[in-house]
């Protein structure tokens, strides 16, 4: 496992991930479930951010507001409105939110668009989450450039706002640096770039290789699509042969796939910028007679979703690199925390990554399958001693 550790990280977040929860409740309802609306009024737990007293907060932890104001913390609300319900990767963060906010003792609610390109229902959905009161925002962004509507509506709001996963492009210049969001996520553009490796080693250092990006749009898709671009020019025996956009959608790769295959037999890897396009990329292999795994195709992804790692359980799919997005979501609900008292919270935090294969895909599984059986946005009960461990592994690199 690579350390790739949070930059600029203080004290306090670290200190923060005392998970004195037990046994994970989940409601049996899968993650392709919308959440439109799903709140939980998070139970009392160890305030994350430090000890009261050394905070300068009173025993019955307040929160501090711009003008002074004191209100209790079962009457703070974050808002978070994820890309979409159906990749398990932002089931993963709205699932740390939700830990971060029950451990906290406030309430999160969770919102979702259908697709990763619905711009403008993004940024309606953030209107909402701050017309309904939110203390604080929380987004994942569909479009870099497309949603600054929602920031300035938090902006004017006079809500903190707070991204993960998606960088949002400053369209305001100097003007914009006071209310511009800070950024939680990973070095996308490493983490695709050592994945890439991995697979290139594999093959000896020769081969035809295929690239599906994401939205492009999106700096997620730019950024893992860089890294992989970086490393095919660090060997010379691999040639890219096809980069085309699935946009982040299984059936969109699958179809992309297949019409790739139709010029282009001899492939020897598939480099996707998600498990969904790799699981996608699979499915229009197999369906043309292509052997997939070690003995034919490597087919690699990013997110380390449950679907990838049965994939990789099985030998299809070759590898997935996860980003600790449970990490991601629970430190966004604790920087918005500490924004809506007044504190200052790192501009850039980022999360570790760890490259997922057949010999140590064991690992991840019971964490991707606990997953599965909770619903976005639904209340979190008992959390299982796994879990736990889980989340203690991912702050330990």
């Amino acid at each position: 496992m690579k350390q790739k550790f949070m930059k600029w990280i203080t004290a306090a977040l670290i200190g923060t991930m005392a998970f004195s929860l037990a046994a994970c409740g989940g409601t049996g309802t899968k993650d392709s479930e919308t959440a439109s609306g799903n709140e939980t009024a998070a139970g009392s737990g160890e305030e994350a951010g430090g000890n009261e007293e050394e905070n300068g907060e009173s025993s019955e932890g307040a929160k501090e507001q711009g003008a002074g104001e004191e209100t209790a913390k079962e009457d703070v609300t974050i808002g978070i409105v994820v890309k979409t319900a159906t990749n398990a990767h932002f089931q993963d963060i709205a699932y740390g939110a939700m830990l971060a906010g029950k451990e906290l003792g406030i309430k999160v609610k969770v919102d979702n668009t259908a697709t990763e390109s619905d711009v403008d229902g993004q940024i309606t959905k953030c209107e909402n989450m701050i017309s309904s009161g939110a203390d604080a925002l929380i987004l994942t962004a569909n479009d870099s450039d497309g949603v600054s509507a929602a920031v300035d509506a938090a902006h004017s709001a006079g809500i903190p706002f707070v991204t993960v996963d998606t960088t949002i492009t400053n369209q305001w210049g100097d003007e914009g640096k006071e209310y511009l969001p800070n950024y939680i996520g990973v070095d996308h553009t490493e983490m695709a770039y050592r994945m890439a490796k991995q697979v290139f080693d594999k093959l000896g250092g020769q081969g035809n290789v295929v690239i599906l990006r994401g939205v492009d749009a999106a700096s997620s898709s730019q950024e893992r699509t860089a890294g992989f671009e970086r490393a095919i020019e660090e060997y010379e025996g691999i040639e890219l042969v096809q980069s085309q956009s699935a946009e982040y959608d299984q059936d969109k790769a699958a179809s992309t796939m297949s019409d790739i295959l139709q010029g282009n037999k001899g492939i020897q890897a598939v480099l996707c910028c998600n498990d969904l396009m790799a699981v996608g990329a699979i499915t229009a292999l197999e369906e043309n007679k292509i052997p997939v795994g070690e003995d034919g195709v490597l087919v690699a992804g990013i997110d380390g979703n449950y679907i990838a790692l049965q994939s990789i359980q099985e030998g299809k799919m070759y590898a997935s690199a996860y980003d600790w997005s449970i990490l991601q979501g629970y430190y966004a609900v604790l920087q918005a925390y500490d924004l809506i008292r007044g504190k200052e919270v790192p501009e850039e935090t980022f999360t570790p990554d760890t490259i997922i294969t057949g010999e140590n895909v064991e690992d991840y599984l019971p964490h991707g399958e606990e997953l599965s059986n909770w619903q976005m946005g639904g209340e979190i009960g008992d959390v299982s001693d796994y879990m736990k461990e889980f989340v203690k592994m991912g702050e330990a690199l």
